[in-house]
């Protein structure tokens, strides 16, 4: 998209931007952990399948012990984020480190294919204390759910999920805050009543539709093989905005520790491309606070890197919607009074 296509409020706030000192990229992030970037499943548009270049491994214990003990005295705590480039239930010390995190005052949440999802796991991080979970499942029928989701089980992931959910009640636990995520898909769009259904019958807490995106990394000839995936509805379509922003507030707000301790931009750098500094030797705070890491902040913050060139992250109308079912059940206890 060429400058003229910015809005020129949009043009006059880059300009201005460019002054802004780097004590202004200092607030305090959401953390998005890198638990692993190994993942059990193929799906066609997400970079690990086909984009992914660094080494694989898994975020050990002392890694993320470095990063919350920088904010044991902290009287506000980043919220911590259990959902990056892999299926974190790979990494065998997961319950080990929401509980941790949890013990120390952090808010967490977790984004999973639910292919690893067994009662045991299922119970670890129930009791780990783990805050918030998507679930998710990308259709109602083996056909949604496996042409998307390759290599998974659509009854495999269906009784896990209800597992899940069952241990969580057996447990008499309120937490953690469930949601089943649906990509809106050409195979999902016309189960969204038959999705919804059950997941209030289950017992889930919300549901929420996500559009479908082919992708920030894919080429244009992989762009056109995945489009098949588009649903045809215009309302579950992910329509651009068609504005161009010059300005990304993602690096104010969020950041990336990646399985080996190396500090990340934000969740568009699948493959870290842009290289920041370990927080192994001094701790993740004097990382973060480096002048490179803000620095680079302050670029992302311009879109000044390669990366943020293809990003769509922020570019779209509609991400998608979500049902409340909490408040549909009371709805209809009311009404049934």
């Amino acid at each position: 998209m060429t400058e003229s296509a910015i809005p020129l409020g949009s043009r006059i706030a880059h300009a201005f931007a460019r002054f802004l000192p780097l004590s202004y990229f200092k607030k305090p992030p959401s953390i998005i952990i890198d638990v692993t970037n190994s993942c059990n499943l193929r799906c066609p548009v997400c970079p690990v399948t086909f984009a992914m270049t660094r080494k694989r491994g898994l975020m050990k214990l002392d890694v993320f012990e470095r990063i919350i003990d920088d904010f044991k005295d902290a009287s506000v705590k980043p919220s911590i984020y259990f959902n990056f480039s892999g299926e974190p239930t790979l990494n065998p010390d997961l319950p080990e480190l929401v509980a941790y995190a949890n013990r120390h005052g952090h808010d967490t949440f977790l984004s999973t294919n639910a292919t690893k999802l067994d009662a045991e796991m299922a119970g670890r991080l129930i009791e780990a204390g783990l805050a918030r979970v998507n679930l998710c499942m990308d259709g109602f029928s083996k056909e949604a759910q496996e042409s998307y989701r390759i290599n998974s089980d659509f009854d495999e992931v269906k009784t896990n999920i209800e597992t899940f959910l069952r241990v969580r009640q057996e447990l008499g636990a309120d937490n953690p805050l469930t949601v089943l995520q649906t990509l809106l898909t050409a195979y999902s769009e016309n189960q969204v009543d038959e999705i919804t259904q059950w997941a209030e019958d289950v017992g889930f807490d919300r549901v929420r539709f996500k559009t479908f995106s082919v992708g920030s990394y894919t080429s244009e000839e992989e762009k056109r093989e995945n489009s098949k995936f588009l649903p045809q509805k215009e309302e579950f379509k992910r329509h651009p905005t068609g504005v161009e922003r010059a300005l990304c507030r993602t690096p104010l707000f969020q950041t990336v520790v990646f399985w080996n301790g190396d500090l990340g931009l934000c969740c568009i750098d699948y493959d870290q491309m842009i290289q920041l500094p370990n927080i192994a030797e001094h701790g993740f705070m004097k990382a973060y606070l480096s002048k490179e890491a803000l620095r680079a902040r302050k670029n992302g913050f311009l879109k000044s890197f390669d990366v943020c060139q293809g990003c769509s992250y922020g570019n779209a109308e509609s991400l998608g919607f979500k049902v409340n079912l909490k408040k549909r059940r009371k709805a209809a206890l009311s009404r049934a009074a």
